[in-house]
């Protein structure tokens, strides 16, 4: 079986850094703010770099779980994806040589799906395997844990 080869897509992100917290992150028209509380120099007019990474990683798990969902015919709805992320600040602080922030990470998706247990067996195997930010972190070594959360989809009322 040949793997057709597809071309790398560009994706180009911009920050300007008008103080030592405050990153303005612009792309495609549009913007965001990363910041950092009073604690650490900081004006907190926006979530921190970490908290905007963990944030990354529960957009993702709900555009790429969607997709997958949609492919297969499956409906599936988020009514809430919670993310928890132990940080290990030493190698931040340098006081210890850490080879992961995030040692473990918790994802809780709380859904409604129509999908039989076979189906959801197979998207959360494709989920781990296709949302860009599980496999970025996971090779990194973070451990992630995923809690799922299912009910059947309510019925329309009439």
């Amino acid at each position: 079986m040949s793997i057709r080869q597809k071309p790398l897509i560009r994706v180009q992100v911009e920050g300007h850094c008008p103080t030592m917290s405050l990153t303005e992150v612009r792309m495609r028209g549009h913007a965001f703010v990363v910041d950092e509380p009073p604690y650490r120099h900081g004006t907190d007019v926006g979530p921190t770099p970490l908290e905007t990474m963990l944030g990354a990683l529960v957009a993702c798990t709900n555009v790429i779980a969607r997709r997958i969902a949609h492919e297969r015919g499956v409906n599936l709805q988020f009514r809430r994806i919670g993310c928890e992320g132990m940080l290990d600040h030493r190698g931040i602080d340098a006081e210890a040589d850490v080879p992961v922030p995030f040692p473990d990470i918790t994802l809780t998706l709380e859904a409604e799906t129509d999908a039989t247990a076979d189906q959801l067996d197979a998207l959360r195997a494709s989920l781990e395997q296709r949302c860009p930010m599980s496999v970025i972190l996971r090779n990194a070594g973070s451990r992630i844990t995923t809690h799922w959360r299912i009910t059947p989809p309510k019925e329309p009322t009439v």
